[in-house]
């Protein structure tokens, strides 16, 4: 397994790049590459090679995970209602399973935008519970976040 974080992005100020490759360095080594093109004024991808539960939220740190949240919800803020778009994957929901979990959040929730971060950091034992449920061989399993539910929910689309 690569244990790499991928960071692709596009549209994304130097300064921005830097605080949020610098937070991520603090977990792991990082590989970035920048995109020639997106539907989006900005974009960025970032793949974390672990499993998305709480031990991944333990190893990166309590202070990392508040400041990468600060970080995507300036971004959201410096664009104003322009389209910006995060996806947030992960190697599964644990060492034994092979389902890529992503998670797609994009601008168009308004204020909104904060509380679906904010979730994003308390629902490792429902998705959990959710993927195992499913008895699912799906290869990816993606999430979005509902505005109308407030939830965040399985999804088709990345």
């Amino acid at each position: 397994m690569n244990s790499m974080i991928n960071l692709e992005y596009y549209g994304v100020s130097p300064y921005e790049l830097e605080a949020i490759y610098n937070t991520l360095s603090k977990f792991s080594g990082v590989s970035e590459k920048k995109l020639e093109d997106s539907q989006y004024l900005s974009l960025l991808n970032i793949e974390f090679p672990v499993p998305y539960d709480d031990y991944f939220f333990q190893s990166f740190g309590f202070d990392n995970w508040q400041k990468i949240k600060y970080i995507f919800k300036e971004m959201k803020r410096r664009r104003g209602r322009k389209d910006f778009k995060i996806i947030l994957s992960f190697s599964g929901i644990s060492i034994d399973t092979n389902t890529r979990l992503v998670f797609s959040l994009t601008s168009d929730i308004g204020p909104q935008f904060e509380y679906a971060l904010e979730k994003l950091g308390h629902m490792a034992d429902s998705v959990h519970t959710q993927v195992k449920n499913l008895e699912t061989n799906r290869q990816v399993m993606s999430y979005a976040y509902d505005a109308i539910t407030m939830k965040w929910v399985s999804s088709d689309k990345l």
